[in-house]
């Protein structure tokens, strides 16, 4: 199917002739031979207001599935941005509890969870501790642990 058979029907109609010729270039390219970067650029072209790399916002939960229904963006390219663009830093930082999450057209959906802010710290934490030194961890093993209520004197 050409790009734009697969492309009419699908959001945004027209693409940029930058965007067409990148879809181009890539999508014959195997998953594997496809750079985060090159991925990312084509994604950012079709849906500038989502994927925006110096000011990123969280991305709204199965933003992938609009993506591949809008039939613009081989899926194999879609997963290889989402992938890159997901692990920035930047990205991970703005995954804090509460924050908006956004769709395709920069529009409100959804707030980032509490659990999914605690994933995106591990991994900033992860990310930064892999160019330091190994620290030596000492295991600590807690067998119980009681929560008490207190009752303030009055």
């Amino acid at each position: 199917m050409t790009l734009e058979k697969r492309c009419a029907s699908g959001h945004p109609r027209d693409l940029p002739e930058s965007a067409r010729n990148l879809i181009k270039k890539l999508e014959a390219r195997p998953e594997s031979e496809i750079m985060g970067s090159e991925a990312l650029r084509v994604v950012r072209l079709v849906w500038p207001k989502a994927f925006m790399v110096s000011f990123p916002k969280p991305l709204k939960i199965g933003i992938h599935k609009d993506m591949k229904r809008s039939n613009c963006i081989p899926a194999h390219i879609i997963g290889v941005a989402l992938r890159f663009f997901t692990r920035i830093e930047r990205y991970l930082v703005a995954i804090k509890p509460g924050a908006a999450r956004i769709d395709l057209n920069g529009k409100v959906a959804g707030k980032v969870r509490l659990s999914e802010a605690v994933d995106a710290e591990i991994k900033l934490f992860r990310g930064s501790s892999d160019s330091c030194e190994p620290v030596e961890r000492t295991r600590i093993i807690i067998s119980k642990i009681r929560l008490l209520a207190v009752k303030k004197a009055k």
